[in-house]
Order: structure tokens, then sequence, then C-alpha cells
């Protein structure tokens, strides 16, 4: 049955049909109407296969390196890393989305001693950024009474989340009395302790801040 509905336009669905061109409403068909019996059958058991067919999430790779990057990589953040050691490098770079060439990552190698793959707070800081619930973060140093560092806090804010994630680094515990150490204590310590923070509040593993490994 057809009925008139002309200030709907042409082409609208309604619950019961769609409206023509003339204002009547063409009603939906049913499936038996325009299929035969076994076309149904087919499509009701296509309909039930798909059910129990699982969601696979296909992850993108970045874009293939040429050569000449490659050879940039290995001589500049991972020289005298084995093959294998310079692909975890490239693995972890890939999964966290570090740029080896700005530094946000590298290994350092020492010996026959397996490469030790490292991230700067400024790349855990790019992680923190990237992720969209970075909120802010705060640092604290706290001082002895001769001017010394003795720690450092660090507090990170996601907007997800109702309560911040913190950490406190010990002086004692980090300090190698060598080189920056001595000449950008606080700095160092406060590096420590964001690095920390920042893993923590964002799920990062497997990599670590120079600063923490001494």
């Amino acid at each position: 049955m057809k009925t008139k509905n002309e200030q709907l336009p042409t082409g609208t669905i309604l619950n019961d049909g769609v409206v023509k061109a003339d204002g009547t409403v063409e009603p939906f068909r049913k499936a038996s109407e325009v299929m035969t019996e076994a076309e149904v059958a087919e499509l009701k058991r296509r309909a039930d296969a798909a059910k129990d067919v699982p969601v696979t999430v296909v992850k993108v790779d970045s874009p293939t390196l040429d050569e000449g990057k490659i050879s940039l990589i290995k001589a500049k953040v991972c020289p005298n890393c084995t093959n294998t050691e310079f692909e975890l490098l490239m693995y972890m770079a890939n999964k966290y989305n570090l740029d080896p060439l700005l530094k946000q990552i590298w290994a350092v190698k020492f010996g026959d001693s397996p490469a030790q793959i490292y991230a700067g707070r400024d790349g855990f800081l790019e992680i923190a950024h990237r992720s969209g619930h970075f909120d802010g973060m705060e640092t604290k140093v706290e001082y002895s009474e001769d001017g010394r560092p003795v720690s450092a806090t660090c507090i990170v804010h996601r907007n997800d989340m109702a309560h911040p994630f913190v950490v406190t680094a010990l002086f004692k515990e980090y300090s190698t009395g060598k080189n920056l150490w001595v000449t950008k204590p606080s700095i160092m310590i406060s590096k420590c302790s964001e690095s920390m923070a920042l893993r923590k509040a964002f799920s990062v593993s497997g990599i670590y801040a120079p600063e923490e490994m001494g």
C-alpha cells in the first residue's frame, strides 16, 4: 500500500518505506519477495558465520627506510652494534614512534657487552605529548643545608586520570660523582625523576634514560 507524503524530499527513508518523486511511499519488500528461498537461506548462513569471525586490527608500519638512512642511523646512534641489536633498536623506535636521528632513542655498546638502548627525557616527553593525555609536569629538587641536591620529585598529570603519577629520585642512588653529575647535579637528578614519572604515566617499558643507569 502506498501513502502520500508530499512534504518530504524524494529518497527519504522512513520506517515503512522510501518516499518517491510523486510523494508516495513505496513500502519495503520482504527478502522473500525479491529473493528465492535458497538465496534467503544463504544470506542467513553468511550472517551467522560472520558472528564467529574475530576482528583483526592491522598495524601499519612506518615507511621503510632507505639504505642511506639505515647507514646513517647505524653510524650515529648505534655504532659497533650487531645486526640483532640494531633490529631491536629499530623495533623499540617503531613501537614508541621515536626518531633515532633526532637522538630521541639510541644505543650504547661497550666491548662485547650487550648494547643498552636509551631514550632521553625529551623522548619520553614526545611520547607523552603525542598521547593527547599529557596535562603537565612539575619537578621539585630538595637541597641539604649546604646547598647540595638530595632528591628530585616529579609529578606528571594526565587529563584522563583523577590522580597524578609521583616519583622521587634520591641523588645518592643515581649520582656517579663524575661529569655533569658534578657540574649540573640538579638538572641530572631532575631528569631521573622526570624520566621515571613519564615512563610510569604513559606505560613505557624496555628503555631507560642514561641518567638512571649511572
